[in-house]
């Protein structure tokens, strides 16, 4: 499965600016023209970034979740989003050692000891039920298991 979705997204301003030799009056132009397909942001040298907006992409919630781990379990054992929220885990740790794993949308925590917290965000752009887990020695298969349910 691609890890990179579970990874920050980072936009390339380099392969997306105009050519900054365009006069100012160029680019007024073509920006009345596509004002309502893009928006437009100036950087500090006065070039025009354009970002496209497709309206075939529908953006999700954001939902938080904080979740303990301890000695072979996890304090929610189901969780329900929506397709395409963005979605945090929060893990705190009140016993042992632990993290927290998902690897349909590559998703998983630092492994963390008792009284640490770490986090994961990750985007649940496919719909289905998937199990999330700690990878920690045999935690798994003594049941430190859960359920991600995307509607």
């Amino acid at each position: 499965m691609d890890n990179s979705k579970a990874e920050s997204v980072q936009t390339n301003s380099d392969s997306t600016l105009e050519n900054s030799n365009n006069s100012r009056s160029d680019q007024e132009d073509e920006e009345s023209q596509t004002a309502t397909e893009s928006e437009t942001a100036e950087s500090a040298d006065d070039s025009v970034l354009e970002i496209e907006a497709s309206s075939d992409i529908e953006l999700g919630e954001v939902q938080e979740f904080t979740i303990d781990s301890f000695n072979f379990g996890y304090s929610e054992t189901e969780i329900r989003v929506q397709e395409g929220d963005t979605v945090t885990i929060n893990l705190t740790n009140s016993d042992g050692f632990h993290d927290w794993v998902l690897d349909e949308f590559g998703a998983e925590t630092t492994q963390i000891r008792e009284g640490e917290t770490t986090s994961v965000t990750f985007v649940a752009d496919t719909s289905g039920t998937y199990e999330y887990y700690c990878s920690v020695g045999s935690h798994r298969e003594n049941g430190m298991v859960g359920t991600l349910i995307v509607e």
